[in-house]
């Protein structure tokens, strides 16, 4: 995709009537990079200390996020590449997609010489089991050689709750000893780790300890320079989560794969934004919040855009996220 379009004017760019009813709008000026007026300068400065600060190339303002792309399995190219402190949160309701994404990354650490940490559920384990075999995993081999770790997710998180929240040395003390197992002294120094104890909390209602969790997650990341991959039980189509667990889940995750199939979500967030505000109006709009928006994390596009709205025009972005999980979930109907 092209680059985003300087605006060659100053002055106050307003929106359309259909689109700032009955709603107040943040109005923003924007300069020409010729001119000499201040706030254009000032923009565009701060424009590039977000790119600077997110580290993000022309690649990553386009419909993926980073990786080669499985048409099938976008997000695949993000999960077979993870590398230290990458910190990738996947959103599912659906079992299968689970499966695939989180054996897809075990399975890319096996190939790649990694260790891999998997702290899933009984259930869950048992579901993995035979996706990792297909994926070409000897699951007894990679154990018993010290390459793959499974621990129990329901046994390690009780050990470090105190009062209904994770005792942060604690955890990180033994987190500490599972990764210092998994790299074998020193046969697999690089190291990756999947687990869903932050979704067992979120699932009984504990946000707090959940969010707290995922913090001490981050810490780990970079502390011990690994990759950590984390799926949570979430409708990305869901108000609530856009304007709260989103944002908070932003400050600790580097990549969001917010849905299975990427180009379905394109396509429903385009339609969608069109049939909300006017297709003359749904370019000029895209383009003026997507060049402000500072992305919490590398994420699809038009992903950005949902979350670009819900930050400046809300009542929009109820409208455009109740279309868009119209659009998805028909477009999924007619593909079957």
């Amino acid at each position: 995709m092209a680059a985003l379009p300087h605006f060659l004017f100053c002055g106050v760019i307003t929106y359309p009537q259909n689109i700032i009813q009955n709603q107040a709008v943040n109005v923003w000026l924007f300069c020409c990079p010729d001119t000499n007026c201040g706030s254009g300068g000032e923009l565009q400065s701060r424009t590039r200390r977000r790119k600077l600060a997110k580290q993000m190339t022309t690649q990553d303002r386009t419909n993926v996020m980073d990786g080669a792309l499985d048409p099938h399995e976008p997000w695949s190219g993000l999960l077979v590449s993870a590398g230290p402190r990458d910190h990738i949160v996947q959103l599912y309701q659906d079992q299968q997609f689970l499966n695939r994404a989180v054996c897809r990354f075990a399975a890319a650490a096996i190939a790649n010489g990694e260790g891999v940490i998997l702290v899933p559920t009984a259930a869950h384990w048992e579901a993995f089991r035979p996706r990792l075999e297909a994926e070409g995993v000897d699951i007894p081999a990679a154990q018993g050689r010290g390459q793959l770790t499974v621990v129990d997710a329901d046994e390690l998180l009780p050990q470090f709750m105190r009062d209904a929240m994770p005792d942060a040395p604690v955890f990180l003390g033994l987190a500490a000893d599972v990764i210092s197992q998994a790299r074998g002294s020193g046969r697999y120094p690089k190291v990756r780790w999947w687990g869903e104890m932050v979704n067992l909390l979120w699932e009984r209602g504990d946000v707090a300890a959940s969010m707290n969790l995922e913090d001490q997650f981050d810490r780990l990341a970079h502390e011990h320079e690994i990759a950590i991959f984390c799926s949570f039980v979430m409708d990305n189509f869901n108000g609530e989560v856009h304007s709260r667990m989103l944002p908070r889940l932003g400050q600790n995750h580097s990549h969001l794969i917010p849905v299975e199939d990427y180009a379905r979500l394109e396509r429903a967030v385009a339609e969608a934004l069109r049939e909300t505000v006017g297709p003359a109006e749904a370019r000029v709009l895209e383009a003026q919040l997507l060049s402000r928006y500072s992305a919490p994390f590398k994420m699809l596009r038009s992903q950005a855009l949902l979350l670009a709205l819900r930050e400046s025009l809300p009542m929009v972005a109820d409208s455009v996220l109740t279309r868009s999980r119209k659009l998805y979930q028909n477009s999924k109907a007619s593909a079957q």
